[in-house]
């Protein structure tokens, strides 16, 4: 199966899924209830004794144009997730899981069995500073004298684009970033670390001078393919599936 229909499948598992319930952060993020999965019709596949219904298949390949093969494999990873995730006490919300919810839960459920994915990664939102080097050596002191201006502007409790507009420099050399998000390793070493509040020192990089506050960190999953696939692969070795 491609990415692009690995993605179709996963989201038809979303819109068709519903939990039965440690609490996760993606959790808290689930989307209200709906009606139940349609259960009516033929068995047309039983995963560890667990039946998915042809009136539930024909729903999730109708409502993301999927061919009933790739919506029949999506709701039987569905079914190992949910019955793996109650097994290691990982919640499960009631009502439709929207894709972040999904994310969370299986990702929490892939640590828990120590199937190898990446890790979360941390992402800051920062206000930025950055004083392209000018073509002169005195351009580039005046630059950095500006910087030094601005950052014990901030210090004093300036944000960084209020500080930019009380010094009132030439912008064709100026980048000014009010609230940006940067995930952690795109930050210059640096600034990576620093807590919410803080102002960085002035950092050289990039053809240029930086100036970093930081607002908030906070942490992202990985791809969600980049977990749904060695996942489910791991949980299908020791399943058993009849399809009918």
């Amino acid at each position: 199966m491609n990415m692009t229909v690995r993605l179709a499948a996963f989201m038809c598992g979303v819109l068709l899924m519903f939990g039965r319930g440690v609490s996760t952060q993606a959790a808290e993020t689930a989307t209200a209830g709906g009606p139940p999965p349609v259960s009516t019709g033929q068995i047309v596949a039983t995963v560890n004794g667990e039946p998915i219904m042809e009136g539930e298949l024909d729903a999730c390949a109708a409502a993301l144009t999927l061919t009933r093969n790739e919506a029949l494999e999506d709701l039987i990873d569905l079914r190992l997730v949910q019955a793996a995730a109650a097994a290691q006490r990982i919640n499960m919300p009631d009502g439709r899981w929207s894709p972040e919810v999904r994310a969370g839960i299986e990702y929490a459920l892939a640590k828990a069995l120590g199937v190898k994915v990446p890790p979360m990664r941390a992402v800051l939102v920062v206000d930025h500073a950055w004083v392209k080097d000018a073509p002169d050596k005195k351009g580039r002191a005046a630059g950095m004298a500006q910087l030094k201006r601005m950052r014990a502007l901030v210090k004093a409790g300036a944000t960084i684009p209020q500080a930019y507009a009380r010094l009132r420099v030439n912008g064709d050399y100026w980048h000014i970033g009010d609230h940006e998000e940067y995930p952690y390793d795109v930050l210059p070493v640096g600034v990576r670390d620093l807590q919410a509040g803080a102002l960085s020192r002035i950092i050289p990089g990039d053809g240029g001078l930086h100036l970093f506050r930081i607002y908030q960190r906070t942490q992202e999953l990985p791809p969600s393919d980049d977990v749904h696939v060695p996942l489910n692969a791991r949980l299908r070795q020791d399943a058993v599936i009849e399809r009918y």
